[in-house]
């Protein structure tokens, strides 16, 4: 008799583990498997930030409209929202205290779709602080002229399968920031050694380096321009200085009247007439 009783008990055990395997991949209510979008916000203290959230599916399925999604502040739940038509919601949050903040968004248990939570920084800086402007073609080593180019670029992997950062690249960065500048990321081109990267990729990579928090900015139609453009429109008008690697990049910041350090140095008659070269990153600090 306490045979049996044991096999049964074994018997609902694992069928329990296998409910909850497949409610956790949403295959028990049939759901559509979807993927999460957030993006990095920035913000003043005491000061309401929009923070924008997207869910998308990756088949053909239920409406995107009314999905509820909930929004954590260093894990703790602030904000629940219902997308709209195209799958989008915003949530209005007021930043108290000076730093940065790890944000993160989940799909209802009870949605049609199955997302795994996604995850972005909130960046709550004074506008007095200067801010340094970083080329993320500057932080990676370019892939060897013989090796094979992947199909499809990934940016969340930290094995040798990924890029490898610039030798230095980090710990000076680091150093930079830690009592003077914040650092705001971007591209300058849609197609750089990070592939066709989304934000959330990036950020996963920079913090796998050991690479400074700072504002990831999404790319936008209009470019590194635009982008430029738009930080300033809110504001942003301490970005003095820039680093980076491409003759491009620095001739927008010295468009953009900023001083840029380009690492490392271009050939002789590639460096733009004001801009700085740096054999690497060890002599950045020296030039800004």
């Amino acid at each position: 008799m306490a045979e049996v009783v044991r096999l049964a008990l074994r018997t609902f055990g694992l069928a329990l583990f296998a409910a909850v395997a497949m409610a956790a991949t949403g295959e028990a209510a049939g759901k559509v498997p979807g993927t999460l979008i957030l993006r990095d916000a920035l913000t003043l203290p005491n000061h309401s930030v929009r923070i924008e959230a997207q869910v998308a599916a990756k088949a053909a399925g239920p409406s995107l409209s009314g999905v509820v999604l909930h929004l954590q502040i260093d894990g703790k739940e602030v904000a629940t929202g219902k997308t709209n038509e195209s799958g989008q919601v915003s949530f209005d949050y007021l930043a108290k205290m000076r730093g940065t903040n790890v944000i993160s968004v989940s799909i209802d248990l009870d949605a049609p779709i199955a997302a795994e939570r996604a995850n972005a920084t909130l960046c709550v800086w004074e506008r007095r602080r200067p801010i340094v402007v970083v080329e993320l073609d500057a932080l990676i080593q370019p892939a060897p002229a013989s090796a094979v180019p992947a199909q499809s670029p990934v940016m969340d992997t930290t094995d040798d399968a990924g890029p490898m950062p610039v030798p230095e690249a980090a710990e000076e960065l680091s150093r930079l920031t830690q009592y003077y500048y914040n650092v705001v990321y971007v591209w300058s081109h849609e197609q750089g050694p990070m592939g066709h990267a989304s934000s959330a990729q990036v950020r996963r990579w920079l913090g796998a380096h050991q690479f400074p928090t700072g504002f990831v900015a999404t790319p936008t139609p209009g470019g590194l321009n635009a982008t430029l453009d738009a930080l300033k429109s809110d504001g942003w008008t301490t970005m003095k200085s820039g680093i980076g690697s491409t003759r491009g990049f620095a001739d927008m910041l010295l468009q953009h009247r900023m001083e840029v350090v380009v690492v490392p140095e271009l050939p002789k008659g590639e460096l733009p007439r004001k801009a700085k070269g740096a054999k690497d990153w060890k002599e950045v600090r020296k030039k800004l």
